[in-house]
Order: structure tokens, then sequence, then C-alpha cells
């Protein structure tokens, strides 16, 4: 039995094919005979019109068969012909080219071959590289082995010899790679004859079909850089977050006679690929192989003579060099496809362990099975845990040419088309050409686009990258000499070459940089803004190159610039990410398929080298306080995105080390690269801060943001979804709704799994509406179709709990075609960067009066301790263009702000000059790889990018003081903007025999061009700005946009860029879209000139264009065409023919208080004073508009904008506002004029007058008693005689009156007025429902108008009759007479929708069910003193953008929402209460109030302003018989205005301190400086608006911060009840309350301090480990790949049991030892009944002393405790042990 098991599996194996050679006898080859083809193939670029680039190749190919898989063959007369034109047949080549001969083709080779395999080639040393390389493509299209070598086992896989019929997959080399080939054999039709007239009497041939599968390869020979993270390239993508970037297939037809020969042959590549990367019209390049057999004869010719020394070609592989490529070969048994790597280098280097990832095989059986899992065993031995991504970098194994040196260039890169490493001098020379030709165009860039200046620059960036490190020395000595000097050409030359080195990516030019940078050649901001880029430029990421960088950025030369070592660190740290610890870009990113893995997988210098270096670095800062340094290197450590970076910030995220709660947001919000990688440990760390609500809200959002990126399970989203229900911080509960929700819409492929698991969780959110100003996460794609563009954007935010500015903001964007762009800002406290700011720049006076109840004394009463802040802290991120710069803030630094302003002034008084250019590249993308015809496929995609700024300015601020306490400034700037950007991507290939590029792309430009002088004056309340042309005389083409679909031939390495090469044709349709050619700006003589067309059908509706409701989808979209087409636009400054040669704008504002003109405001009328920036006519209009209005207010803002030059021209527009509290009347006035010395003066005037009805402030009731109805007069005159009148009203019906009676709010609000609460928070919302009118009327008639304003009329009318689209009903006959026009609008608050008409003589419109926003109410309503700004906003905030607090009968409504019941007693009570910081900024506010009697409020108010004034209020209920409450006010401001409205005057800002007045129906109404702080009150209740104390706010209405949670804090701690919240702001005195000092002595024993409780990362117990552990089955999957067998070290020989021990392992530089111990088996004994068991393990490097003596201990026997960031592995332990 055991000898028929084993005679079993050696079947088996030799059925595995895997390693087995094996020689076949079916061959389509006869010893003995010569066989002649005709040799026909081309490849051609082509788009999808227009003419095609071809390269075509014919010969006779020969071959005589040997004995023993041995031939000889020749390609006779070969030729080779180029077409440059359009085909009527895309793969048809006309019959009357021109070919040439092709030279030193034509020596005979040898060719081995076994069956119809191809083996090895020896050919004459004399073929060059390209040459072996056609070849190669020729024989492979002859390749036809059916034969079992290396077939992939399937139950689909079939092939019959008899029937010569089957279909099987196999692994096949040959020009294009090594990849899984499709073979079907089959019967052909019987027409077959037609096909093959010269062999129609042989017998019937069969057909053989290949289709090659490049997503499984085990070797490919391709280069390729920048590819965008989850674009697929080198197969199909099939998973649903995959893009299909770049399509490509290759399919072969072969006929031949069943024992032979091959009659036909042809072999098609094809490749498609978006130019752009997006749009509708892809580039295509064809490359077909055609071969026919003429002849097959016996050969009785002599053997040719073998040249002398031939080389040996191992493999049909596309060839780089002349080392060969030795195939390790192995054969999968797989049925899946998934990509693997076998490894295949050069055969003069050592081998090199490599690991490809295991592979889950099928179930074929018992046997086989076996076999696999012998063969998973020895190979899971090697498996890895050091890398943080899930992909495979299995792919990365293949090499097929020299790793680049820092001295040398990589030749591969240019055009992966073969070449001797020459060194080339003339590159030199062709750069500093090329410069110069590049700085002089920057100088003028009218001519920019024409001269094609960036494509310039991408030339000399190609010739930097092809230079060695002497030639690249040599060359920057030459130019370096520019550097300093005063001649912009010769600056520019340096800032040009320097950034060409920059983007030249190679190692010798990162060398260079280096260099400067060690000489300090470049240093501070130049050198910090070249280093940024390099982590994105530099194509090769050695383990030397990521080493230098790093050391470069801590190095000495670098450390002393504080903005140069910063970006260093972070450039550093991205690229060791990108380059290393990163599998997918590592892999994805980086040429990997040309030169292997850069560095060793399993080499760990980033635990060894840089991290440790980094976390100390850290440490050190952190003790140092040294706020700027820990910053940067917690946005280091989390650049680096390894996984052990979890450790690093442990101590700090659990509380050992203490650290501010910003730093422990910072290093939260900066795991968001480890979270990209998907990390599991990454996102356990975050759930569990998500889910920890001790700890503080800020961490908790920051968590939030990231956790999404991590692809949060199913499970942890829905637990996410249900904490939007009850979470204690709204922050959190807005953070989770917000992002849940938006993920769930997300519809692109990138964000598939994200999308799925928040679909999954969405319908068990909260369906509570959080306001704006709280966190947020918010996601947000373009995708459409595969042709978009596709953007996707995300917002996050932290909310502030001082401000409604978020204190972290973060936004990113994302396109098809380019990489992120990032911006970040955070601050610790906003309020209070605001603060320091102000007090540094604007002076301030304390006031020294002494007060009843001063702020101070309040907080010394009741105990009032402001906690210890941290110290402010902030920092800038920005990550454009490939840029990433951050910078960091301490308090030090952000008190420094105001004095770097102000010498930075300083200097602009004696004038600075500026001079600065830059051009990056936004996006690099590079992909080559061989096609059929064995010529390298290019694409090449390029986004240059050009800033240039030159200018200079001059000017003075003048800073307040206490003699001027307003601030002035004026400037003088002459500044040439810039900027240029290119998209340029190119689709071709190398044409080899000629050595030209073939090829056809699409050029897109864009540039903006501002050459302006400006002159501008600031004044409080006025701005002044002129503007006039740099060079007044010129034309300037400001904006140049243009897209160009071209086809080329062009020259290998040509200097000249392809729109100025002669052999570009563009390609043009037949119709243009659009054209334009119009000239406007007649009317102030500054003429423009916009003219252009486009063959483009985006233009043919622009609807299209702007369809998305994302802005910056849009703003991409409009320069981004989907249908490429010949378009060209200019917006062109004629200077030539503009008269006027200047524009001044003019804005000015002011304010007139307590006004009290008689009369009335009368029609409209002419104004006399037409000039700009009247003041005279500001006052008049003031004076006018405030006429019959009681203690006006007028404001009044004038805009001018004055054209000057010999056609002078004015236009001017003033615009008046008066109103007054205490009077109904709401009273307008404009004056819109020009004077023109062409065209006359004109001018229109209007006035309007506004009748507001009562309103009620506090009582809801009592508002639905009232008629509420609202009238408006207008008046409008043009010129002389037109004019306008409109009459129209405004009110609530009956019917939404009724509506509101029966909402449920009201009834609630009806039930609160019922219990004494009238200004509850649900009573709030209703009376401003209640104020919003719902019907409107307006009636306006019309005459003697110019035509131009009557046809307003007519599109009114078209306006009205479209705009509700399926709402509308027309009826034309229903006409009103001439000059009259007719509107009502009847608007539904409830359903948020509104009913219109409109009747004019062109007939009667009407459009129902209109929709219009949620806040119209809000928008609309008369109810003061809330503004109409502020209660719409207040909707969108949750009523934080304006808080209220409200002090009811036994009801109190906080300013963060919170609402407890609570009577007033006689004690007086803290309402509010704040004071500014010692030596800060602010107002002191106490707000008292009390009930010395049940119905009775008393109310002391204690104010002093930044400013010195101050105010004492005492206001008690008014008397029997009046309704004015008693108002006693002490103050050092004078009152100007006494009776119905009371004004004290705030002289040091000319502006009112106080004011108040009392409604008529009782309610006093208060307002200390305008809106600082406003107040209601009836005699009962207290109403408190105030917005300038968020958080620092005391008292019983709570702190302002937003959160209600917060209103529960106590000077003496947290309390639960109400009554103890409220009686702990009782002050004692002589008015106390017993029981209400009784009440405050209960919750002073009953307060508990709050404490945050930090989250561990990644701990656990031993005891649960262990429990853990014994429950683990065997059938439990922990995501390991491999199995540890375990081992007793017990040397003591006794009796068999299984002892615990502490296990260990070694693998790839590190030492893994158990966290606990495993069942095992002494040396001596047997284990039995092996079961497979999880355990935890951490890790360390082999250097790590503390782990080698671990392992020491453990090898004796012991069972050391170690503690670390764990992992789980599996175990294969024993349940026990026999001797």
């Amino acid at each position: 039995m055991k000898l028929f098991v084993l005679a079993v599996l050696i079947a088996a194996v030799s059925s595995n094919h895997g390693g087995t050679k094996q020689q076949s006898n079916e061959t389509p080859w006869e010893a003995g005979k010569v066989y002649r083809y005709e040799v026909k193939s081309h490849t051609l670029a082509r788009l999808e019109e227009g003419p095609n680039s071809v390269s075509a190749f014919k010969a006779r190919f020969v071959i005589r068969v040997k004995p023993n898989g041995r031939m000889q063959a020749k390609l006779e007369n070969p030729q080779h012909a180029q077409i440059h034109e359009q085909l009527p047949y895309e793969r048809v080549l006309p019959d009357d080219l021109k070919y040439q001969p092709v030279q030193n083709l034509d020596k005979p080779f040898e060719i081995s071959y076994d069956g119809g395999r191809i083996n090895t080639l020896s050919l004459p040393s004399s073929f060059s590289l390209p040459h072996e390389n056609l070849l190669k493509g020729i024989i492979s299209t002859l390749q036809a082995d059916l034969s079992t070598h290396r077939t992939i086992n399937g139950s689909q896989d079939n092939y019959d010899k008899e029937q010569k019929q089957g279909l099987f997959r196999k692994m096949e080399t040959d020009i294009t790679g090594d990849c899984e080939t499709l073979y079907t054999v089959s019967p052909v039709a019987s027409e077959w004859r037609r096909e093959l007239p010269k062999f129609a009497s042989e017998e019937d041939p069969i057909e053989i079909t290949k289709s090659k599968n490049f997503g499984h390869c085990h070797h490919r020979v391709d280069y390729h850089y920048g590819v965008p993270s989850d674009a697929e390239w080198t197969g199909t993508a099939h998973k649903p977050e995959e893009v299909q970037f770049l399509r490509r297939a290759s399919v072969s037809r072969i006929l031949g006679g069943k024992q032979g020969p091959i009659y036909k042959a042809e072999t098609t590549s094809t490749v498609q690929v978006n130019p752009h990367m997006y749009g509708k019209q892809k580039a295509e390049v064809h490359s077909h192989v055609h071969l026919e057999l003429e002849s097959a004869e016996q050969d009785s010719q002599p053997e040719w003579e073998k040249p002398e020394g031939n080389r040996h070609i191992k493999n049909l592989l596309y060839s780089m060099s002349t080392k060969q490529i030795a195939k390790h070969d192995s054969s999968s048994s797989s049925s899946s496809s998934s990509s693997e790597s076998y490894e295949l280098r050069h055969i003069d280097m050592e081998p090199k362990q490599r690991t490809r990832r295991s592979i889950k095989v099928s179930k074929v059986g018992a046997v086989q099975n076996f076999i696999n899992e012998q063969k998973k065993r020895s190979h899971d031995s090697s498996s890895s845990s050091s890398s943080s991504s899930s992909s495979s970098d299995s792919s990365s194994a293949y090499v097929n040419d020299e790793m680049p040196s820092s001295n040398e260039p990589a030749y591969a890169a240019l055009y992966m088309s073969p070449q001797t490493h020459t060194d080339k001098k003339q590159n030199s020379m062709n750069a500093q050409k090329l410069l110069q030709e590049i700085a002089q165009q920057i100088q003028n860039p009218n001519n920019m686009p024409k001269a094609d200046f960036l494509s310039k620059f991408n030339i000399l960036v190609h010739l930097i990258a092809s230079m060695t490190s002497e030639q690249l020395s040599q060359t920057s000595r030459t130019i370096e000499a520019a550097k300093s000097s005063n001649n912009n050409i010769k600056a520019d030359i340096w800032m040009v070459y320097r950034d060409a080195v920059t983007q030249a990516g190679t190692l010798p030019a990162f060398q260079q940089i280096k260099t400067w940078i060690q000489s300090k050649k470049i240093q501070g901001e130049e050198a910090a803004q070249v280093v940024a880029s390099l982590s994105t430029t530099l194509r090769y990421p050695t383990k030397d190159a990521m080493l230098q960088f790093f050391k470069l950025a801590q190095s000495p030369e670098v450390k002393d610039q504080q903005f140069l070592n910063t970006t260093a660190i972070l450039a550093a740290t991205r690229f060791i990410n990108m380059g290393r610890v990163n599998n997918d870009s590592a892999h994805n990113f980086y040429p990997t398929h040309m030169y292997g893995r850069f560095a060793r997988r399993h080499d760990n210098f980033v635990l060894k080298e840089v991290l440790p270096e980094l976390a100390e670095a850290l440490k050190n800062a952190i003790q140092r306080q040294d706020s700027v340094k820990s910053q940067v290197y917690i946005k280091a450590i989390g650049n680096l995105g390894h996984p052990e970076i979890l450790q690093v910030y442990a101590p700090y995220l659990e509380g050992d080390i203490k650290v501010p709660t910003y730093l422990r947001v910072l290093m939260v919000s900066n795991l968001n690269v480890l979270c990209g990688q998907k990390n599991r440990q990454a996102r356990a760390v975050l759930y569990s801060i998500v889910r920890n609500t001790a700890e503080p809200y800020e961490v908790r959002v920051a968590a939030i943001h990231n956790i999404f990126i991590s692809h949060p399970t199913g499970a942890m989203m829905q637990a996410m979804a249900e904490m939007t229900h009850d979470d204690p911080s709204v922050h959190v509960r807005a953070a989770l709704k917000s992002g849940i929700e938006s993920a769930a819409e997300l519809t692109g492929p990138r964000s598939w799994e994200l999308s799925r698991s928040a679909q999954a969780a969405k319908w068990m959110l909260t369906k509570e509406k959080f306001g704006l100003q709280y966190s947020l996460k918010q996601f947000d794609d373009g995708y459409d179709m595969e042709d978009d563009l596709e953007i996707f954007s995300a917002l996050s935010h932290i909310g502030s709990d001082d401000s409604l500015v978020p204190k972290y903001l973060k936004y990113f964007v994302k396109t098809k075609n380019a990489g992120w762009n990032k911006v970040q800002a955070s601050v610790s406290s906003y309020k209070r960067f605001v603060e320091i700011l102000k007090e540094g720049m604007f002076y301030q006076q304390k006031s020294k009066s002494q007060h009843k109840y001063p702020s101070t004394k309040i907080s010394e009463l009741l105990n009032i301790k402001r906690d210890q802040k941290d110290p402010l802290e902030a920092s800038f991120y920005i990550d454009i263009v490939n840029h990433q710069r951050y910078f960091t803030f301490s308090e030090e630094d952000i008190k420094q702000l105001p004095h770097d302003i102000s010498e930075y002034f300083k200097k602009l008084e004696k004038g600075v000059e500026q001079h600065y250019t830059k051009i990056i590249n936004q996006a690099q993308v590079s992909v080559m790889f061989p096609v059929a015809m064995g010529v390298p496929f290019i694409y090449k995609y390029k986004e240059p990018t050009l800033i240039h700024i030159q200018g200079k300015a001059k000017g003075e601020f003048i800073k307040p003081s206490k003699e001027r306490p307003q601030y002035s400034a004026k400037m003088t700037k002459e500044v040439q903007f810039t900027y240029a950007r290119n998209i340029d991507g190119d689709v071709g290939f190398m044409d080899t025999i000629s050595n030209q590029h073939v090829s056809v792309g699409v050029v897109s430009k864009l540039q903006l061009n501002i050459p302006v002088k400006l002159d501008i004056q600031v004044k409080p309340k006025e701005i002044k700005v002129k503007a006039e042309p740099l060079h007044p005389e010129q034309d300037n083409t400001v904006v140049h946009y243009s897209v160009w679909p071209y086809s080329t031939i062009q020259k290998r390495d040509s200097l000249v860029p392809v729109s100025l090469d002669p052999n570009t044709k563009v390609i043009e349709r037949q119709k243009k879209s659009l054209s334009v050619d119009t000239k406007f700006g007649h009317a102030t003589s500054t003429i423009f000139h916009f003219q252009g067309y486009s063959y483009s059908t985006d233009y043919i509706n622009f609807g299209t264009i702007f369809k998305s409701p994302d802005f910056m989808v849009n703003m991409a979209a409009a320069v981004s065409q989907q249908d490429l087409a010949m378009t060209h636009f200019n917006l062109r400054y004629l200077g030539k023919q503009s008269q006027n040669k200047a524009v001044t704008f003019t804005a000015a504002y002011n304010e007139y208080y307590n006004q009290r003109e008689s009369g009335e405001l009368g029609s409209a009328t002419d104004q006399e004073d037409t000039s700009p920036n009247s003041e005279t006519r500001r006052q008049a209009i003031a004076k006018r508009v405030s006429a019959g209005i009681k203690n006006a207010k007028a404001t009044v803002a004038d805009f001018s904008a004055s054209f000057e030059g010999s056609h002078k021209a004015d236009y001017v527009l003033t615009a008046a506002i008066s109103k007054s509290p205490v009077d109904p009347k709401v009273q307008y006035a404009f004056f819109a004029g020009k004077n023109s010395a062409q065209q006359g003066k004109n001018q229109v005037n209007g006035v309007a007058t506004i009748k507001l009805p009562n309103t009620n402030a506090l009582n809801f009731l009592q508002v639905l008693d009232n008629d509420l109805k609202t009238t408006l007069q207008v008046d409008i005159k043009f010129n002389h005689n037109g004019n306008i009148n409109m009459e129209g009203e405004a009110e609530r019906s009956k019917e939404y009156t009724e509506e509101l009676q029966k909402h449920p709010l009201a009834k609630q609000c009806a039930q609160d007025i019922a219990r004494n609460n009238q200004y509850t928070h649900t009573c709030h919302k209703m009376i401003v429902q209640a104020h919003a009118p719902d019907r409107f009327k307006l009636t306006t008639n019309y005459k003697e108008l110019s035509n131009t304003y009557k046809n307003y009329t007519y599109h009114a009318y078209k306006l009205a009759k479209y705009i509700g689209f399926w709402y509308t009903e027309v009826n034309p006959l229903k006409a009103v007479p001439e000059g009259k026009v007719e509107i009502e609008v009847a608007a539904s608050y409830l359903d948020n929708t509104l009913d219109a008409s409109m009747g004019s003589k062109y007939g009667y419109v009407r459009v129902e069910n209109m929709p219009i926003p949620r806040s119209a109410a809000a928008a609309v309503a008369v109810y003061q003193p809330f503004q109409p700004q502020e209660r719409v906003a207040n909707y969108y905030t949750s009523h934080q953008y304006q808080p209220y607090c409200s002090v009811d009968g036994n009801m109190i409504k906080t300013f963060s929402n919170r609402s407890y019941e609570y009577t007033l007693t006689s004690s007086w009570h803290v309402v509010m209460q704040d004071e500014p910081q010692e030596n800060g900024i602010g107002q002191e506010v106490v707000i008292l109030a009390r009930k010395p009697k049940e119905n009775q409020q008393e109310i002391y108010i204690s104010y002093k302003s930044e400013t010195g004034k101050d105010l004492e209020i005492e206001i008690q209920p008014a008397p029997e018989g009046s309704k004015q409450p008693q108002v006693n006010v002490k103050t050092d401001s004078n009152k100007v205005s006494e009776g119905d409205f009371t004004i004290y005057w705030n002289d040091v800002e000319e502006k009112p301190l106080l004011e108040y007045y009392t409604q008529q129906d009782g309610v006093l109404m208060l307002y200390i400086e305008e809106d600082k702080l406003r107040a209601m009150y009836d005699g009962q209740r207290l109403v408190v608006l105030a917005s300038e104390n968020r958080e620092s706010a005391r008292g019983i209405c709570g702190s302002m911060s937003g959160e209600p949670r917060d209103d529960y804090l106590t000077p003496e701690g947290l309390v639960d009840k109400p009554e103890y919240y409220a009686a702990s702001y009782a002050l004692n005195d002589e008015n106390s309350d017993p029981k209400t000092q009784e009440l405050k002595t209960k919750a002073k024993q009953q307060a508990y301090q709050p404490q945050n409780k930090y989250t561990s990362v990644l701990r656990s117990d031993s005891q649960w480990q262990q429990e853990m552990t014994a429950t683990l089955s065997s059938e439990e999957d922990w995501g390991s790949e491999t199995i540890y067998r375990s081992r007793s070290y017990d040397k003591q020989k006794g009796p068999c049991a299984v002892k615990q021990q502490v296990q260990y392992y070694e693998n790839h530089g590190e030492i893994c030892i158990t966290t606990t111990q495993l069942p095992a088996c002494q040396s001596h004994c047997r284990g039995e009944e092996y079961k497979i068991q999880a355990a935890q393990v951490t890790c360390r490097p082999k250097l790590d002393q503390q782990f080698r003596s671990h392992r020491d201990h453990i090898k004796q026997g012991q069972n050391p405790v170690v503690s670390g960031v764990p992992k789980v592995k599996q175990f294969k332990v024993p349940t026990s042990c026999n001797a």
C-alpha cells in the first residue's frame, strides 16, 4: 500500500509541468527543409481622427531547419518605410510605399527550438540591440507551442492531439513578456484556400490563435513612472476600485498544417490610452507582424558560415542591454489570474532572495493539494511582516536593466530603446542654448504660447536627465555665475536651470542639488522650494538615495535653516514612504519592472536608521516644549507611514507623556498616510479613539477624519452610525453623520469599498440636523462616466469651541491626471489667535472705573478660575502641484507676527524688488513596453507649469495709536505676473530602424499674463485702487487657451518642440463648433479683443461644461476638454487702440447716526454732484434718505470707476439706507451715473420706502393675533423723462396663520407660554416663522423708457416662462396694458415651495411649486433684534452664528441650546460673565438677574469696552401704569439722545456705546456697542444676544461653546442637576435667598471634576491574551500566510509532557517573540494531534539588544515577557507529547 501511495505521489509530481522541460515531437518544422516567408510588419500611432504616423518593414525571412532542434535563418532584402498621412483603412497600408534598405540586418543567425517553442538565439555581434528586438518580434510570431510545457492546470484547459482541437492556457515567452497565453486550436472554414492559394492542394490546415493575458505575467519588460494609484495598465481592471488607465491586447493567428508547416502567422498588438488620461478621444498604437509562407522545399545548400563573435540570446524577451536575462523558469498550477513574479535577472549577477506572495490553490484532488501545501510551507517560511501594504510587490522582481548609479543617468527612462551609454558632450551645449531661448521668452509672455515655451522646458529636462554627474557638474559651474546677476535674463537662466535639474529626477541631478545645498549655493526659501519637489520627482528610490536624502535633511547646513529643514525632513520621509514603506507606491509609482525593487523588501533601514532618529528628535522637542519642532517631527513620522509609528505615538496618545491636546490631534491626523495604506492596526487604534467618549472631542474627530480612508468594516460603520444618536459630543455626532452620508453618495471606482460600507450604515443615521460650524467630514466626487476628469475631493474640519471658524481645516482634491492637492490649517485656539494679532496691531485702553459688580469681583465671589490654557500653536500645510510645504508656529512666533509685518512695511518704505521664476511639473507619467514588432510603445504625460513674478513695490502703513486710533496704508506696486500651464500627452513608439519617435498626442495650453501697475490707498472706510498697464502702448495677451491634437514623426532627441517641427501635422475637423471675434470696452475707451474658435463639441452647449453641483469640478471642466479637438482662444488688451490708459476704483462707506431730518423722502430727482467719490453727495443722500424718520441711522456706500485718458469716463454708484428702531419706515435711495467725454452724461436715480408692521418680540401667540403687513413704494427716474413706479405689499395670510397655529411646535410653544415661559427655543423658532409674510404683490408702472429697458420686461417674461419647467402655466392672451407689470408670489414655508405669477403686455405666466431654500422664512421675516443675515445663518448653524440665552419664568435656555428648569430667586444670579486675560484684549461683561418678586425680574449690567469706555446699567420693571421699564445708566460717555430712543456716544470709535428703546409691546430693546451685546427685557424675562464671548462666558447662560454638555460645568466642577448648576452662580450678598444658598452648598459638595481618559494603543493584558489564544480554533483565519511550529527549549530530560514555552522566530532582519506561552514538546519527545493556534507576537530588528537577550533566554528555556505593537501569527502546537 505504501508503495502504491508513493507511486501516486511521484506520478502527481511528474504531471506538474512547472519545472519539467520536455522535448515535444509536435513541431511545425521539418529538418532538412528550407522555408521562405514574406515578412510585412508595421506599427502605427493614431488618434480617432487625423493622419496616422506609420513605420513599415518588409523582408524575406529564410529558415533552414537543421537536426536536433536547430535552425539557421536570415532576413533577405530588409526594407523600411514611413508614412505620415490619413489612411483610408486604419490597418491597411497603401501599396506605393517608398521603402529604403535596412543595413546590417541580412546576416545569418541561429535559432534553437523545441517543438513549436523557441528557446534561444545566436546572433552575430554586429547586430544592434534594436535589430535584435526586431528579429525577436518576427520570430515570436512563428511560435506555436502545443506541448504541455508550462501549461496552467484548470478544469477548462484541454487539448486533443488526434483531433487537433483544444483550448488551454500556458506561460509563454515572447517579445512582449513572459505571460499567460490562451491557446485555441480549431479547424478552419473551407474557404481557407482563398487565403492560401499557393497551398490549396494541401490538406486542411488548423488554426491556432493566441491571446495574451498581460494581467498575469511571470516577467515583464517595461518602464513606468508616476502612474496614479489604482490605475490599471498592465492588464484588465477587475477590482471595483481599479480604473482602466491603459488598454493593451496582443492576439496571434497561425494557419498551419497538422504536421506543419506554418503557412501564415500574424500577431497584432494594440494599445489604447487617453492622451490626457481623460476625455472621449483615445490614442492608439497598433503593431502588426505578418508572415506568409512562399515556399517550403528541401535544403540542399551547405550551411551558412557562422559570423565571428556570436552572442547567445537566452530567450525572446525584449532586450535592454547585451547582458542577458536568465529566466528562473517555473510554472503555475493555479487557475488564478492573479499577477505573479518569476525571477529574471542578469546571469552575471548573484541571485538575491526575493519573495512573491502565496496564492490560493484550487481543489484539484487530495494529492495535488498535498503537493501544493508542501510548496506553500516551504515558500511561506520567508513571508514578511515589515510591510504595511496589503498588496503584493511580487511583480517588482523583474530586472531588465542595470540599477541606475549615482553618477549615471537612467537611459531606459528616455525611450526604453537600447542604446550605448556614451558620454554626449553636446548635451551641455544644447542645454545652455535652450536655456538662453527660454530665458529670453520669459521676458515677453505674449509670445510664449506660440514659441512653445513649456515644451522647450520639457526638452531641457530631458537633456539634463541624460547627463552624467560630471556633465551636470560642468554645466552647473557655467550657469551658477548667473545666479546673483541683476540682469533679468541671466537670473532667469539660473532659475530655469535650477528647476529643470529638480524635475529631471535622476540620481546625478539629486547629487547636484545636494551639492548646491551643502555649499549654500541655494539656501533658505529657494532651497526649500527645490527640496519640496524632490519627493515626487526623484525616480529611483534606492536605499542609498533615501538615506542620503534623510541625512541631508538632518545635516548641520540644513538644520540651521528652519524652513529648509522642515521641508527637507518632510520631503525625505515622503520619499522613503513612497519608495520603501508603501508597497503600492514602491511598485506602481517607480520603474520596478525595469530594475526590480530599488530597496530590498526586507531591509529594515527605516526601523534602524530613520524612525528611531525621528522618534528621539520628537521626544527631545517635547521635553524642550519646542512647539515648532514638535509639530514638524509629528508630521515627518506620520509621513513615513510605517506601522511602527503607532509605537512612537503611543506614549503621547496614552498620556504617559503629557502633551497639549493640539499635538495629540496632530498625531492622530498624521496617521492618514498609514491609514491610506489600509493598515488594520491603525484602523483599530482610530476606532478605539472614536469610541472613547472620555477623549477630548478634537482627538476623536481627528480619528473620524482618518478612519474613513482606512476602510472601516461594515460593523464599525454601523456602530458609528448608531453613535450619531447618543454620543455626548455634538462635534462627534456631526462629523460621523456628514462623513457617512457623503461617503454613501460616492460613485467613483476608487471609492467603491467605502461607499458600499457607508450605504450599509446610512439608514441608521440620526435625523438631527447639525450646524455647519460643527465638525465635518465631507466627500464628493465628480465621477460620471469613464471619460470624465473624475475629481474627488474631501473636506475635513474640527469645529472650535471658541469660534465659528474651525480650529482644524483640511481640503484635498484629486483628479485622474494629477496627484493629491492638499491644503491644511490648524490652530489650537482661533479666538486666542485673533486676540494676539489684535493686541499686537491695534491700540487698546482699559477702563479704570469702579463698578458695583465688576467681572473681577464676580470671579472672586464665585471662585471662577479660568482653565490654564495650553500655549497657542498653529500650522499651515500645503501640498499643491507636487510641492509639500509645512509652516509651524508657536505662541511666540504668532506674537512676533505683527512685528514682522511692521518690519516688512519699514522695508517697503524704502522700496523692494522681486524677481521670482518657478517651473514645476504638476504631474509626470511614463509608460513604455514592447509591442509585436519589437519596438517600444511610449506614453508620456507631463504638466509643466510656470509662475513668474517680477516687480517692485513701495509704500507705508500707519499703525493705530492713542492719538490716532485708526489705521491707513498706501502702496505703489509694479508687477508682471505670468502663469502658464501645458497639459502634454504623447502616445506613440520609437521607430528603432530610423531612430525616430513616431507619435500622436494632444497639447493643451493655458496662460494668464497680467502686467499692471497699482497704486493702492487704504483709509478708514475708504479704499482707492488705481490700475494701469505696465506698458500702456503695447497690446498684451491677457488670457490664452488652446488645445491642439497632432501627429508627428520626429527625430530622436530633437531639440525642436513638436509644435515647431515641420513634420508635425495638426489635426483639424471640417466644421467649427464655436467661433468668436469681438471687441468690447468701447464705452470706457479701454479696448479688449476676444477672439478664437473651437472644433470641440464641448462648446456647443456651455451647460454641459458646468453641469456639476461641485464648484471645483466646474472650474476644472472649464479648461479640461472632454471632446479633445483643435481650440484656440485669446483675450487681448489692445493698448494701441485704447484711449484711456488707467482706471481708478474707489469704494467708500459712511454711517450717520441720530439723524433728525424733517420732511419727506419724496420722488426721485436728479443729482447735481455726479463726481466720483463725492463726500458732499454722500452727505446729501444721507440727509434725504433720513427725512421723516425719528433718530435715523443712515448708511451710505459709494462706488466709482474712473477711466483716465483722452476719453475720460466716470461711472458712479451711490446707495443709502436709513432706518430707526423707533420708526416703522425704512427708506432707500440710490444714484447711478455715467460721465463720458464721448457719450455725455446719463444718470438713474431711485428712492424707496418700506413701512414695517408692529411686531411682538417675545410672545408667539400675540404675534399671531397681530396683522402683519408691509408696504413698499419705489420711484425710479431715468435721465429726464423716463420713470418706473412700483407699489407692493407683503402680508401674512390667514391660511398661513392657521397653518402655524396647527404646527406641532406651535402647540408646544403654547404649553410653554402657559407655564410663563414665552421664549423657549421652540417659541423662538415659531416667532421667527410668524414674522415672515407669505403673500407678496408688486405692481410696476413705467413710461417713456428706452426700448432697451422695455425689453427687460420681455426677458423677465421669458425667464418666468421657462424657470419652472413643468410647473409653468402660460397664457399669452391674458395680457395687461402697455406700461404695466404685475407680479404676485405666494410662498409656503412649511413645504418650502412658492407659486408666482407675472402679467405683462406679452401675456400671463404662472409658476407653481417652485422650490425655495428652507431658510426663506428666516430671510424675509420682519423680526428684531435679529438681523436677516443672522436669522439665515442661525438656521444653518443651529443658532450658533448669533447665540441667544433666555432667562424665562421657570426655564433657562443657554447659548449652547441646553434648556433646563430653574426659577430665579431674590439672589443675584450671574447670567453671563466674561473677562479678558491679564493684559489681554476684549470686553469685560457682567449681567446679573434676580427676582425680588414672583413676576418681576431685575437686571444689572457692567460693561467695559476695549477702548476704555464703561457702562453700569440697572434695569427694573416698569411701574404700574407704564410700559417702559426703568433704566438707570452710569457711564463716562455722553448722552446724545433721549426720550423714545436713548443713545450714549463713544467718542473714541465715533459710534454709539449704548442704545435702548421700548417697543409698543413693552419690551425693552438694549444695544451695547451696536451688536456686540443685545438684550430684550419685558419685566419678567430677559433674552441676551452675544457672540464675542464664545467659550469664555460663565453663568447660568452657559459657556457659549456650542456644546450643550459644557453647560453643566460650575466653578466647583460638573453637576448633574439643573438647580445645582444655576444656584452655583448665585451671589452671596445682602439680597441672598437662603434656599438658593443651600442649593449652592449642595452643588459644591456633589460637584466632580471633568477628567480626560486616554485611549490605549493596541494593548492587551496577559490573561486576556491567554484566554483568547486558548479559544481560537485552527479554522480561524487571522490573515497570516505562515505557520510556525512551537518548540520547547527545556534542556532537562524528563517524562514527555506538554510544556508551556514562549516562542520566537527570526525573519528577514527581525526577531519576533510571542507575548504568551504556547504548548510545546521537548526535543526528545514527539508531538501528536497538532492544531493551529493563533498567538500575538511582537517584532523588533535583530540589532535590538533587548530582543537578542530575550531570544537567548528563550533558548535557555526561560519565558521572558515582551511588550510592543503586536500582530497575530499562527503556530502549529501539539495537544500531547510522547516519547
